[in-house]
């Protein structure tokens, strides 16, 4: 399928914009700035014209990052982008980490079970769905372009970024439902973003902190990250982003400052080599945010901005506004060259084109998106999408292991229950959603014990020896991705956990992992082990459902869960 092609109307628009461009103003559409991190109150317009009058900007990033946590209301990112869009001499573009629906973006909007919950599930319709309700809701919120979805790959159990952000292990599942989040998106008004090219998920690092290594060899990379990707290009993808990872058997040398793997986002071979002469993308290449560890390292400011550009990067996300300066004295002494400046561009203005953000009418309000009512969609599509994401955390709960057959429990014996909760890091560190869980149970009637704390490591043995017996004990564990834990798995007070629960003689307990599918590898010992992907309110309730035996676990493991 590759792109459509632009209609002549569309090209010209695009040949003409280029052409009426200064050289500040082709810099600035190459570059992607953060709405959070504007030195002023975002909706001071005067401030917001003179900052586009210095900076001509031809991207911005709103809404919650996917390491934090979901932000503002959906009228408000919409007005925001419309006010821009009026105030901007060309139209531009607004993108967010929409990764589990618009939700994951936008608090009032509906986040999703993430990623490798439609992988369980394995379901072409609902991950066709899965973009579609995004782009809808996103689009309608002032969002043109998704990063998103993920395609990488979870092939090292230990990997501490992707593991609920991507689609499981397997490469041709990955690639089918990859590829139909795509199009969901992409025929809904919503450029998807595939990342992060050439694929997390070999390290067991984070390339928030370091630069990562893919290390796989040409021969596996082809067969595994390149499947993926040739697919995603064949379907269309517009546009592609870049990781600070590096891939050594296409490119071996040593890093800027002498020593250390070379990121993507700065590797020609890579960015040019690889992802657009030898597969054939024609689309946006975006880098990944270039205030991450994984690309500080590679030499000076100037040094790495220069060498992201030059490699083949069309947008650089977060470069702040020092890279007009670097820009402009590069174009002028000839370290980048104005041709491959416009290249990049019309790159650029091809996808505004596409998405139709040329046409906006001169208040800046988008023609292209659904209408908010209160603050959602309209009752009957708002209903659809919620009732899509419950449909979704009903088909991904999955039963891993079921030993003993102590699931399903038995709502008319099971009385009194044990919660060992695995939700706590650090002091300070405690993630309260988890009470999601504690909370579903205490519904049914049922008399809760929580053990959360686990010094002395004997207090669940007293309890035993002081005669205490329960129908059924969980211990549930959840850690959000990218706490800047450089893990995933059970650490801290989590991890003595474990060694807690083993001093027990009556207690067998039921694991449920709300984040990584691997918890197997970590409490080995358990009979049983359900896993959920997440705290999503559907999902937990649901979870508890399953248990009982009131729903059936429909799930199929998206990963080798016992390695």
């Amino acid at each position: 399928m590759m792109q459509k092609p632009l209609s002549k109307e569309e090209q010209e628009w695009v040949e003409e914009t280029l052409e009426a461009m200064s050289l500040r103003e082709l810099i600035g559409q190459t570059m992607q700035d953060h709405a959070g991190r504007l030195p002023f109150k975002g909706d001071d317009e005067a401030a917001l014209r003179r900052y586009l009058e210095q900076y001509p900007v031809g991207s911005f990033f709103i809404g919650g990052e996917v390491i934090q946590k979901a932000a503002g209301k959906a009228e408000d990112y919409r007005d925001w982008a419309g006010l821009l869009q009026g105030i901007s001499r060309f139209p531009l573009l607004f993108s967010g980490d929409l990764e589990f629906g618009a939700g994951s973006a936008v608090r009032s909007l509906t986040a999703f079970p993430p990623l490798l919950a439609l992988a369980a599930a394995d379901d072409e319709a609902l991950a066709y769905e899965y973009g579609k309700y995004t782009a809808l809701e996103g689009r309608a919120a002032g969002f043109t372009w998704a990063l998103a979805p993920g395609t990488d790959l979870l092939l090292n159990w230990m990997n501490p970024v992707i593991t609920t952000r991507c689609l499981g292990d397997d490469a041709g599942r990955a690639a089918r439902l990859s590829a139909a989040v795509m199009r969901g998106m992409q025929e809904h008004g919503l450029a998807a973003c595939a990342k992060h090219f050439p694929g997390d998920g070999v390290d067991y690092r984070d390339q928030h902190i370091i630069t990562t290594v893919n290390s796989l060899s040409e021969e596996e990379w082809f067969s595994t990250y390149g499947q993926v990707a040739g697919e995603m290009i064949s379907q269309g993808i517009m546009s592609y982003m870049t990781g600070h990872i590096a891939l050594p058997w296409i490119e071996d040398g040593a890093g800027g400052a002498g020593s250390g793997p070379v990121p993507a986002t700065v590797s020609e071979r890579i960015t040019t080599g690889l992802l657009r002469e030898r597969l054939g993308f024609d689309g946006v290449v975006l880098s990944d945010a270039l205030d991450m560890g994984g690309f500080l390292s590679w030499g000076d400011y100037t040094q790495r901005i220069i060498d992201c550009f030059n490699c083949g990067t069309d947008v650089l996300l977060w470069p702040g506004v020092r890279y007009f300066a670097v820009m402009e004295q590069a174009v002028e002494d000839g370290r980048v060259s104005r041709e491959r400046l416009k290249a990049s561009v019309r790159r650029i203005l091809e996808l505004k084109a596409r998405l139709g953000v040329h046409a906006a009418c001169a208040g800046g309000e988008d023609t292209r998106a659904q209408p908010l009512l209160d603050d959602k969609l309209p009752p009957d599509l708002d209903r659809q999408v919620r009732q899509f994401s419950r449909e979704l955390a009903g088909r991904c709960i999955t039963l891993v292991r079921n030993r003993t057959g102590q699931l399903p429990l038995n709502p008319q014996e099971v009385r009194r229950v044990l919660v060992i909760m695995m939700n706590k890091v650090t002091e300070g560190r405690r993630y309260e959603r988890m009470n999601l869980f504690v909370e579903q149970l205490k519904a049914r009637g049922l008399e809760v014990d929580i053990l959360d704390e686990f010094e002395p490591l004997t207090t669940l043995r007293k309890w035993e020896q002081s005669g205490v017996r329960w129908d059924a004990a969980f211990a549930p564990y959840f850690l959000p991705l990218h706490g800047m834990m450089n893990t995933a798995r059970p650490v801290g007070e989590a991890a003595k956990a474990i060694w807690a629960m083993q001093h027990a003689e009556t207690v067998r307990p039921i694991g449920i992992s709300f984040a990584t599918p691997y918890l197997l590898q970590d409490i080995p010992f358990l009979d049983t082990l359900v896993n959920a992907y997440s705290l999503h309110e559907d999902t937990v309730e649901l979870t508890v459902k399953a248990l009982f035996g009131e729903i059936p676990f429909q799930g199929s493991s998206p990963v080798k869960a016992e390695i």
